[in-house]
């Protein structure tokens, strides 16, 4: 006699959940269970997965012209400031 379970339904937050590693072992393993077995799942899983490599890739510091204008406009405004005193 063969018993079957219903698969649960994932969505992108539990895949998210997953990808940090914020979920229960039993959730992870029905989680790498149904990534094996259901091929639309695995596609949103490496596309999120891809996506989070790509955030992890981006530059963290502002990039020279915008701290160049922030420079000036601070240079700008302090002159400024000096001459009302």
């Amino acid at each position: 006699m063969k018993i079957l379970l219903m698969a649960k339904n994932y969505t992108e937050n539990d895949l998210v959940r997953y990808l940090y590693q914020d979920v229960s072992e039993k959730e992870k393993h029905e989680i790498a269970a149904q990534l094996l077995i259901n091929p639309r799942l695995n596609k949103c899983y490496l596309q999120l997965k891809n996506g989070m490599a790509n955030i992890e890739s981006l530059a963290l510091e502002p990039s020279k012209t915008s701290i160049d204008i922030i420079l000036a406009y601070s240079q700008e405004t302090s002159s400024k400031n000096l001459e009302v005193v």
